[in-house]
């Protein structure tokens, strides 16, 4: 492979090689299965939605440091095989004391009420926000990515979906403060981030829908991609990582074998080569990448980084399997969705029907 396995500069930051483990919720009980990843031969792990607030999930964010522990631990995992370790900073798009007063009110809560709550009160958010709520909300941007430097982990994603997605989308953005222009709350969340932590790495997953097909929820339109993309290189980003918005909508988000649209590997390069053919900075594709064959013509074609996900849960030695040629021992991913997904929504440690012959299973929940 003659550029897969090249090194990768991110800003400041050299990547191994241009593999990347794109963000995944792996469950509560990750870091065994983060080592598989850096061991497997990844060159960086992006931890995914990591809020800038408390969670009401109780998943790890970093609106304090009340997990640092965890985090140092994650990157004392992956620096042992040279993996980086990046975090996803989001804001979820709820009010914490909405939610936490309901928890006084009503007693205990039930997860799925939870889950429906929440995407209750996030639909109309962005516009509910004052404007002196949205600058706050954008200053703990800027604070969680010094937390981030604090905990040691090596760069740091700006997700652009969920609130950031909403301020970015017509369908959810119908204000007329300075954070009217879709381009605005994203611009001034960059700049906050890149004055707090000036020498981190910045990344930015600009997520992207369409219309012709109608494709994925919130996000950048793909016509809008360009003063996105002027925007976000001027306020600061050092690379892109490029998907559908998603804003809740897992379908389009993690297609299946079956979808009726997103077919094909490489599912999404659609969407990356609008990014590719306006950047000046390094671009990260993703969607249903497996054959080390496409993803080097992807990097051929100026891609700096493929991303992997369900593949890499299928089989987390991929990279060293096939820098070593032992491609016929790779477990290819079916994209069933029926054992990643189902734990994602649950919240449940990772796993994959392809593991039901092997002891990864066993391995991972030890």
């Amino acid at each position: 492979m003659n550029k897969l396995f090249q090194p990768v500069q991110v800003g400041s930051l050299t990547l191994k090689n241009s593999i990347v483990f794109a963000p995944t919720s792996v469950g509560r009980e990750g870091l065994d299965f983060y080592e598989k990843i850096a061991k497997g031969g990844a060159s960086l792990i992006i931890l995914p939605d990591i809020s800038v607030i408390p969670s009401m999930l109780g998943a790890p964010s970093l609106g304090s440091l009340q997990y640092a522990d965890y985090f140092r631990k994650v990157v004392e995992i992956c620096h042992q095989y040279d993996c980086k370790v990046s975090v996803q900073l989001f804001h979820p798009e709820y009010d914490v004391d909405y939610i936490g007063s309901l928890y006084r009110q009503r007693g205990k809560i039930s997860s799925d009420e939870v889950h429906r709550l929440l995407a209750e009160n996030m639909m109309g958010y962005a516009d509910t926000l004052t404007t002196e709520q949205a600058d706050a909300i954008v200053e703990k941007f800027a604070a969680a990515a010094r937390n981030a430097r604090e905990v040691g982990v090596d760069m740091i994603q700006i997700h652009g979906d969920r609130l950031i997605g909403s301020f970015s989308s017509a369908l959810f953005n119908h204000r007329t403060d300075r954070y009217a222009p879709h381009t605005a709350f994203a611009e001034a969340v960059v700049k906050a981030v890149r004055a707090a932590v000036p020498e981190m790495p910045l990344d930015y997953k600009l997520t992207i829908r369409t219309e012709e097909p109608k494709l994925g929820r919130g996000g950048a339109l793909i016509s809008e991609v360009p003063e996105f993309v002027e925007v976000l290189e001027a306020a600061g980003v050092d690379a892109f990582h490029v998907a559908i918005a998603n804003h809740s909508n897992i379908r389009d988000t993690i297609p299946a074998a079956n979808h009726p649209l997103l077919q094909g590997e490489g599912c999404f390069t659609h969407l990356g080569r609008a990014v590719l053919t306006m950047a000046r900075k390094p671009v990260c594709i993703v969607g249903k990448l497996q054959h080390a064959d496409a993803m080097e013509a992807l990097l051929e074609e100026g891609f700096a980084m493929v991303g992997m996900s369900r593949q890499l849960v299928a089989d987390p030695e991929w990279p060293n399997k096939v820098q070593s040629g032992q491609t016929d021992s790779i477990r290819y991913c079916v994209y069933c969705n029926s054992k990643c997904v189902a734990s994602i929504m649950s919240g449940q440690p990772v796993s994959c029907i392809l593991w039901d012959n092997t002891n990864e299973t066993k391995e991972v929940n030890a």
